[in-house]
């Protein structure tokens, strides 16, 4: 099964007072850059886009884009955060080429 790199945008919705609190704490554990199984939501203190990466496999890319969309707007939900116009890229780690010197 062929393994992706999944690139999830988003923007946050107007947080309320309450989450924009929240998401401010906890802004210093969504700093990392980089791809994992688990998924990494990351965001800068402006609270006004966010990016989720994650590895995923699977056989078709829809399938991975639509299942890491759904993680991530599953994550959102579940702590509270409002969020809109959630879109992902895949980059299919197979295909890519390193050329040797």
């Amino acid at each position: 099964m062929p393994t992706y790199r999944v690139l999830v945008n988003g923007k946050f919705d107007h947080p309320d007072a309450d989450a924009r609190a929240r998401l401010l704490a906890e802004l210093s554990h969504h700093q990392a850059i980089g791809f994992t199984e688990d998924g990494l939501l990351t965001y800068s203190a402006h609270l006004g886009a966010f990016t989720f990466r994650i590895t995923l496999r699977g056989e078709e890319e829809r399938d991975v884009l639509d299942e890491a969309e759904l993680k991530v707007m599953e994550l959102m939900d579940a702590k509270g955060y409002p969020y809109r116009d959630v879109a992902g890229k895949a980059t299919c780690m197979d295909d890519i080429k390193i050329r040797r010197r």
